[in-house]
């Protein structure tokens, strides 16, 4: 997180840009990273992501008269956004996150009061990390020290919704949840169908995650997140046919997938196959984390990263190098691509005392290797999820 005198420079700007007056609000929702369980969310299946230090942070107070007034160095945003909160409208940039929002609170109680907010913050953009998803939570949060009364669940909701509705992004329902529920020292294991969660203590003292950046960004509405979706819902109603109704494709089993395998076309049955293994893999990953085994987590997660690759074909020519590479420093127990692909980040599970020889290794040989420069985040354990701080 961002320290105290950090902070205090935002506040001096958030001054600078609205002029004085009450001191506003301050919110902060962390960045999530994805254990295991890629692409399981929009199927109905179960995730385990949990929550980094790094994050979105809003400064916000509500001011006397419209428009709404958004300005984000996050985003790398120079100009004070405005928007009528009573007509809110989309404007195709990082604000739609934000109007998105409030346009959901607008529709099922009242339009919001006037507002002015600074965001800023430390999380990675177009890295898999759930940025989009981070700047909705901490909207949400802020919505509701203007007037809305949000649980934590109602929050996640919200968020989502401005992503699916608003932004125009068929995401899951996994990113915001992580963000607005996660608890510090444990992962979240999200049933996405039914929305139950368990909050999984993670016993793995003696390790560190290490979050590795390709160079590459990742936008998640250009890449083929549609395409996959699609597919997954031509595969579910071809075996559907075969082994009666299922509503998600996670509710297939193995043998249901087999059973209807002659009727799939090649590429569909990759892709439900990853989808009905990467669901095994996410109750197995939860004992792992009980346990403390990190020698059968980390082999999960390079099940994972193949899976990913050979059947989904979401994977890059980056992410394959540095997780290649991770593979081959000493102390690390498995690695993978981590979000939803085509760029963005691996995560390494590494023994602690081996993370200072990894940092050190991995610029060296992955630079040559894909003429991209990769930049490194030390996860040493699991954060607290979305909260006012001020």
């Amino acid at each position: 997180m961002l320290s105290e005198s950090e902070i205090g420079a935002y506040r001096e700007d958030f001054e600078a840009l609205f002029g004085a007056g009450a001191a506003p609000a301050l919110y902060f929702a962390p960045g999530r990273v994805n254990l295991i369980g890629e692409h399981t969310d929009y199927n109905g299946g179960l995730v385990l992501p949990l929550a980094m230090e790094q994050g979105t942070y809003m400064l916000a107070r509500p001011r006397e008269q419209p428009p709404a007034r958004l300005r984000s160095t996050a985003a790398g945003g120079e100009a004070v956004v405005e928007f009528d909160p009573r007509a809110i409208e989309k404007s195709g940039d990082w604000s739609d996150y934000v109007r998105g929002v409030f346009a959901v609170l607008s529709r099922a109680s009242q339009p919001p009061p006037p507002f002015e907010a600074l965001v800023f913050g430390d999380l990675p953009r177009e890295a898999g990390l759930s940025s989009s998803a981070s700047l909705e939570v901490v909207s949400a949060l802020a919505a509701a020290g203007l007037g809305y009364n949000l649980s934590r669940e109602e929050t996640a909701r919200v968020a989502w919704r401005a992503e699916n509705e608003f932004v125009g992004v068929p995401c899951g329902i996994m990113d915001q949840f992580a963000i607005a529920l996660a608890e510090d020292g444990h992962a979240l294991l999200l049933d996405c169908l039914t929305e139950k969660y368990r909050h999984i203590p993670y016993n793995l003292p003696d390790t560190a995650l290490v979050i590795g950046h390709t160079g590459v960004g990742r936008s998640l509405a250009a890449s083929a997140y549609r395409e996959r979706r699609r597919e997954c819902g031509e595969a579910l109603a071809l075996i559907t046919r075969r082994v009666g109704a299922r509503e998600h494709l996670a509710e297939v089993t193995a043998e249901e997938l087999e059973a209807a395998r002659d009727i799939l076309p090649e590429h569909l049955f990759m892709r439900a196959r990853h989808v009905v293994e990467e669901q095994r893999r996410v109750l197995e990953a939860t004992e792992c984390l009980r346990a403390g085994d990190p020698q059968k987590l980390g082999s999960l997660l390079n099940l994972s990263h193949a899976s990913l690759r050979d059947l989904y074909r979401v994977s890059s020519p980056e992410l394959d190098a540095l997780q290649d590479i991770s593979l081959r420093q000493p102390g690390v127990w498995g690695c993978r691509m981590t979000g939803a692909g085509f760029g963005g980040c691996v995560i390494a599970l590494v023994d602690r005392d081996a993370v200072p020889a990894y940092l050190e290794a991995m610029p060296e040989r992955y630079r040559p290797a894909v003429g991209r420069e990769p930049f490194f985040i030390v996860l040493d354990r699991p954060a607290m999820g979305a909260m006012r701080i001020s």
